[in-house]
């Protein structure tokens, strides 16, 4: 009997999260290794894939659950997103993780997707392509403590301040681009944005994948087609830059 085909994105682990840890933990713990599981974009978040060594990495349960479910015979792949960019040598190298790059398209139970993470299609704002650099990526691994939260904080607000509109542009152009593949793909799964968001039409299907800051989000495919799950929380933690 085949497995399922699950999609999630924006999980964001971070050393403060340990409820998001928690949860997609367990998500990872029911999957079996008949099912296969991708990730597109940001497994990580940029503090923590900044700042931690490789040992300290895999001490995170949810990472280490994501290797022992690969090892158990689990189909993984990961798509970069801009908050783990620079992470993908230590997924496929730790996790066992089969590494895709944007934009990837694959059939599942006859459904044709296109997967793009997101941050690449045209809305972000230019000050944010600095942030994803390997500069500036290493350069905050290197900031001490009591420099680099304060930032951390500053980037959260900034995020907040803007973050109706930010989500609003960026969808406008998810559905442009959903509708420029129309005849072609069946379903455009998208991430980046942390509101989940799931518009049948026009055809294809947009799913915007969402983030595990504020709920618990993903895609699940199988002989009876594709199914998105969204389950959020009852109280909504702080927001976080996306």
């Amino acid at each position: 009997m085949s497995g399922a085909h699950y999609f999630a994105s924006d999980v964001h682990l971070r050393p403060d999260a340990p409820e998001r840890d928690r949860r997609f933990l367990a998500f990872v713990r029911q999957l079996t290794a008949d099912d296969s599981l991708t990730l597109v974009g940001d497994i990580c978040d940029f503090w923590m894939g900044s700042r931690l060594s490789t040992r300290d990495l895999n001490r995170c349960p949810s990472l280490a659950a994501l290797a022992e479910f690969r090892r158990a015979g689990g189909d993984l792949a990961v798509m970069a997103g801009n908050h783990d960019l620079w992470l993908l040598d230590y997924y496929e190298r730790e996790l066992g993780a089969t590494i895709l790059h944007e934009p990837y398209d694959l059939e599942v139970e006859g459904i044709k997707l296109r997967l793009v993470h997101g941050h690449l299609l045209g809305a972000r704002r230019a000050w944010k392509a600095f942030l994803e650099s390997r500069a500036f990526f290493r350069l905050f691994g290197w900031t001490p403590g009591f420099l680099a939260r304060p930032l951390d904080r500053i980037l959260a607000w900034k995020n907040l301040r803007g973050l109706l509109a930010d989500e609003e542009r960026h969808l406008k152009v998810y559905r442009d681009y959903a509708r420029s593949l129309a005849g072609d793909r069946d379903l455009v799964l998208v991430g980046h944005v942390h509101r989940p968001v799931d518009e049948p039409f026009p055809v294809p299907r947009l799913v915007v994948l969402g983030g595990w800051q504020r709920g618990t989000s993903y895609l699940r495919i199988d002989a009876a087609g594709a199914t998105f799950h969204v389950v959020p929380q009852p109280t909504s933690p702080p927001l976080e830059p996306a």
